[in-house]
């Protein structure tokens, strides 16, 4: 079974989310069982990962998630 998700996160300007996409570039995942990406629409950053599995793909986008969290608390925002 394929599983898919998508994360969306708003930055106040373009610069900003520009900076976040950088830090995130990184850790775009590739293996066997998650392919993800991480682009910027705007002032939006956004990250899609497809996986064979919800355990690995549950496991991506929580990393995700920390990471932005972890960006929101150093720019402070």
């Amino acid at each position: 079974m394929r599983a898919s998700g998508r994360i969306k996160a708003a930055f106040p300007d373009e610069r900003s989310a520009e900076g976040a996409l950088r830090a995130l570039k990184g850790e775009a995942e590739a293996s066997r069982r998650i392919n993800s990406r991480v682009f910027r629409e705007r002032n939006e950053v956004v990250v899609e990962a497809e996986g064979t599995d919800i355990v690995a793909l549950r496991a991506t986008l929580n990393a995700y998630l920390r990471y932005l969290q972890t960006i929101e608390g150093i720019d402070g925002e």
